[in-house]
């Protein structure tokens, strides 16, 4: 049956919060505005237009793939981050805005490099969607990109937003586990970033439906403590790092302490420091090698 937007509107945020979903608003309109393929404040500008039948079960849907708790990113397939679009799937991580401060300092450590040097070369690790590696390699033109992954489903989803963001020439994707495949293939790299698997056991068992169901575990679970990938990434980091490149990493809420200390026994780094995210948390954590 036909309706007007603001009859599906109404009805979709009703559902939604009576089924307990989070922020239903948010969700019922950002389902219905890509649906339609208009932006949000065009729903409030359009309420009285009616659609089509097909429409309007197409975004019942939707809406009924969100309340079974399936991510709205998903469901639409893109997610904002830096400023570009990725396209996101169930084999990767949704791109968060926290993980933006990694991005910041990347962008800010190569673009000093490049004021000393004719390029850059960047490795990021864990590359998931690859949002992190075409974020660098979009903000500084000087930069060679490798991204690695562990997942040959993950790297697919990477190599379309490579394509998606005309970086397909500038960044070259690898499977495998942390750097190992590519210690032996590449130059030695200036920047090398990571947002590794860092979610404890104990707070895995915690985490919403929404992360549990439809997000990588993969992508997710760092062991005990959480910092089993990261304690073996860094062990292998000061190979592939050139003198003077700096590792950054994101780290879970309550690790940087313990990250920077296993950084700093290892003796190659000189320089080991951290910054906090909009919410106050201790969220990066870098290190330059000597």
């Amino acid at each position: 049956m036909s309706q007007t937007i603001g009859e599906l509107l109404r009805r979709a945020v009703c559902d939604l919060k009576c089924g307990g979903t989070a922020e239903p608003q948010a969700a019922a309109q950002v389902l219905l505005a890509d649906l339609l393929d208009l932006p949000r404040l065009s729903l409030f500008l359009e309420t009285q237009r009616v659609l089509s039948t097909p429409q309007c079960d197409a975004y019942a849907a939707r809406i009924r793939r969100r309340l079974q708790g399936e991510p709205v990113q998903y469901i639409i397939g893109t997610q904002e981050f830096w400023s570009l679009s990725f396209a996101v799937n169930t084999s990767v991580l949704i791109p968060r805005p926290e993980t933006e401060l990694l991005v910041e300092h990347g962008v800010a450590h190569a673009r000093q490099w490049c004021s000393r040097h004719a390029a850059v070369h960047v490795l990021d690790v864990g590359t998931g969607s690859g949002n992190i590696a075409i974020s660098l390699a979009h903000a500084v033109p000087q930069s060679r990109v490798w991204g690695v992954d562990i997942s040959w489903d993950a790297l697919q989803v990477a190599r379309s937003n490579a394509q998606y963001h005309a970086m397909a020439d500038r960044i070259r994707w690898i499977q495998g586990d942390l750097s190992v495949p590519i210690r032996e293939t590449m130059p030695q790299v200036a920047l090398c970033t990571a947002n590794l698997p860092y979610v404890t056991a104990a707070e895995w068992e915690q985490l919403p439906r929404d992360i549990k169901a439809y997000e990588p575990a993969l992508a997710l679970c760092g062991g005990e403590d959480g910092l089993d990938p990261i304690r073996r990434f860094v062990i292998l980091a000061p190979e592939v790092l050139a003198s003077g490149g700096m590792v950054i990493l994101e780290v879970g809420w309550q690790q940087a302490k313990t990250v920077m200390e296993v950084l700093w026994q290892r003796d190659a780094f000189v320089d080991v420091g951290v910054e906090r995210d909009l919410a106050g948390i201790e969220r990066v954590v870098w290190a330059r090698k000597r």
